[in-house]
């Protein structure tokens, strides 16, 4: 992965740790400003920012060394032979790439001496951003592999094939998705981590080098080093759906986003650069000047910390922040609207007509729905050109088919997409609950499981299409005692896709809506299943930032009155 580490060395010999002074564009730019840079070593990659410590593998000297944070001054310096690309931390210690090895190696706390090695394959390079539940992700270059490193348990939990001179990988928060570009292929190899086989391989570009999907899962910017463009790809259906390339530097070569995930950078490391691109425009706004051959960058609170191999240098970069949605201090009004899916097509009481009109007096300023949100890009342009949907998922639910996207043609509201669900993790729910239930040693607690479907549904009976039944304290509590067995004896089996993991997902989504529309006095009404709206309300009334509204006048308003007291 290293571009020129034999140059470097050439070039730089014993480099000499100091500060530089600020070039005179420091401070050009939308908000983009390199605040520091300073020479650190001979061929600097991979870093990571440790309280107030950032370490940085210098692979040129074989060292790990300690920077202040703020200063970027050397406070410490670790040799580790094997050309260390990264570091990452491990409880106490640390866990180090040796690219010139086929070696993970183990660094002992704050003494630095060296501790155990795991084989993954020759050229270990960079970790992977993310690290979800305690598991690392690293490519070996010629090797053409994948490794997933417990970081808890201190071992090797899988690999996988990629492509030909994979480089650095990325995964998706909840640790389904792996996108890892392949140099000499020019493809991206997606690996689903949950059913451990490759789900597809997208012939993207030329020399693809590095990639990073967007803070919402729903995109990954791959850079494509041989066409010095930047490609989009869809984290639904794989397809690549845009390309950037005036703005480009020469020979792009990684991705790194923004805390807010409203930038996106791109280090060029043919030149002296960074492409600054706005990710709501999907264009490029800056460039941003930094050290010579820019490698590798990592981001921290509002900085992002860029190393230049050829220079030998360390850029420290203060990236803006997303300006405060303006506030007016009064509390939202919140609706929490249990749908019934395809029930809707076939009720004569919660219908679809009678939900479209439901909606119009409930007149939201935003709808938060069951719609992934790498889905909702392609349902929204499918919806405009055709006036239908085509988005495969989308399409699974009446309610949006029939009553919200047409609305959308008559009302101004915003759909946001709050749902924690993907095919993968729906798939791999499928086969786990198939081998419980052929299971002989399991049978007792799949007996218990379908008793308690049994009675849920008894207990609902024909109320189950009635909405005012549907948005009463009973109904929650019905639904919360029949699908207490299924969470308590599966959950923890059904990896992402089980019902307190999957609602988790589904309302941190929710949660950070909410979050991020507070207090602007609008109005929010939120569509999922029915089934999830007990879960959802008692997470919902922790919030001292929401009113809560009743649903019951607007069922009376929308004319439900002629079948209320059927809930009874």
């Amino acid at each position: 992965m290293r571009l020129s580490i034999t140059l470097s060395l050439a070039i730089l010999g014993a480099a000499v740790t100091g500060a530089l002074s600020y070039p005179s564009w420091a401070d050009d730019g939308p908000g983009v400003h390199v605040r520091q840079e300073h020479k650190i070593g001979s061929a600097p990659h991979g870093s990571y920012l440790d309280n107030d410590t950032l370490y940085v593998a210098l692979s040129g000297d074989d060292a790990i060394i300690g920077l202040d944070s703020e200063t970027l001054k050397q406070k410490s310096k670790w040799q580790v032979a094997g050309t260390p690309l990264d570091i990452i931390k491990m409880g106490d210690d640390w866990l180090v790439t040796a690219f010139g090895s086929d070696e993970l190696i183990e660094i002992k706390g704050s003494s630095g001496q060296g501790g155990a090695r795991w084989k993954v394959g020759k050229g270990p390079s960079l970790f992977a951003p993310r690290v979800v539940d305690d598991k690392a992700y690293v490519v070996s270059e010629f090797a053409d592999q994948l490794t997933v490193f417990n970081l808890k348990d201190r071992r090797i939990e899988k690999t996988y094939k990629t492509g030909k001179r994979p480089y650095p990988a990325d995964v998706t928060k909840d640790g389904v998705l792996a996108f890892i570009p392949n140099r000499t292929d020019s493809t991206v190899t997606v690996i689903d981590l949950l059913s451990e086989q490759t789900v597809s391989t997208v012939n993207v570009c030329k020399n693809p080098e590095g990639g990073a999907l967007t803070n919402d899962d729903t995109t990954y910017y791959v850079a494509c080093g041989g066409d010095n463009k930047v490609a989009l790809i869809n984290t639904a259906s794989f397809d690549v759906i845009k390309t950037i390339e005036t703005g480009i530097g020469a020979r792009p070569f990684s991705v790194a986003m923004s805390d807010d995930g409203n930038l996106a950078f791109v280090n060029n490391a043919g030149g002296k650069t960074l492409s600054v691109i706005d990710t709501t425009s999907r264009k490029v706004v800056d460039t941003v000047k930094v050290g010579e051959q820019p490698i590798v960058m990592r981001r921290s609170a509002g900085t992002l910390y860029v190393t230049n191999e050829v220079s030998g240098t360390v850029s420290k970069i203060s990236v803006p922040q997303a300006q405060l949605r303006t506030k007016n201090g009064v509390k939202n009004e919140v609706i929490m609207l249990g749908m019934i899916h395809s029930g809707h097509n076939t009720s004569d009481k919660y219908s679809l007509p009678f939900l479209t009109k439901l909606i119009k007096d409930i007149k939201p300023d935003y709808v938060f729905t069951e719609i992934p949100p790498n889905r909702l890009e392609a349902a929204l342009d499918g919806f405009k050109a055709t006036g239908e949907l085509s988005e495969p998922r989308v399409r699974r639910f009446a309610e949006y088919i029939g009553a919200l996207f047409p609305l959308t043609n008559e009302m101004d509201f915003e759909i946001i997409p709050t749902a924690g669900w993907n095919s993968y993790m729906a798939g791999y729910r499928r086969d786990a609950l198939k081998r419980i239930e052929n299971d002989p040693k399991r049978k007792a607690e799949w007996t218990e499981y379908e008793a308690a479907n049994k009675w849920m549904d008894e207990a609902i009976g024909e109320r189950g299409d009635n909405p005012y039944f549907i948005h009463t304290d009973e109904y929650d509590a019905i639904t919360k005692k029949g699908l207490e067995p299924y969470d308590r004896l599966f959950n923890d089996e059904l990896g992402t896709g089980g019902w307190t993991t999957i609602n988790k997902a589904h309302y941190a989504l929710i949660e950070e809506a909410l979050n991020k529309y507070s207090m602007e006095g609008k109005r929010i009404l939120i569509t999922f299943g029915a089934g999830h709206k007990y879960w959802f309300l008692e997470q919902l009334r922790k919030r001292n930032d929401i009113d809560l509204l009743p649903v019951s006048p607007f069922l009376d308003a929308a004319g439900g009155t002629a079948f209320k007291g059927e809930d009874d």
